[in-house]
């Protein structure tokens, strides 16, 4: 069958040599949420290999493990292969990590999954 196949290249904005502003990743287009059921160790993984991100648009954020557990979420925007010797990144996307269970068990108000 045909099927039609839409690209879409991700980058970053310019930005102006003039501004003052601090220069971060584009924060206001394609990003992925994923849903964990072992918060603290999908934290303790990417905190491990140096892709931790902070965003710093969102209220929401998580500087460290106790804060990625009180918030029930962190970011990364660097995707790399935990294999490769080097940790060169591969594609840069922001990614939200969402733990699918609050602090007190209960299924995340957004988890898209029917039982956790």
């Amino acid at each position: 069958p045909d099927i039609e196949v839409i690209h879409h290249d991700f980058s970053y904005d310019e930005q102006d040599e003039n501004s003052s502003l601090p220069n971060f990743p584009s924060n206001h287009g394609p990003h992925i949420s994923l849903y964990v059921s072992e918060l603290a160790k999908a934290y303790q993984s990417a905190a491990k290999l140096g892709v931790t991100y902070v965003n710093p648009r969102f209220k929401r954020r998580a500087y460290n493990e106790e804060e990625a557990l009180d918030q029930c979420m962190f970011r990364l925007i660097e995707i790399i292969d935990p294999l490769d010797e080097n940790k060169e990144v591969i594609l840069y996307l922001e990614h939200e990590v969402r733990s699918a269970k609050t602090k007190d068990g209960k299924k995340y108000k957004s988890c898209p999954l029917n039982e956790v």
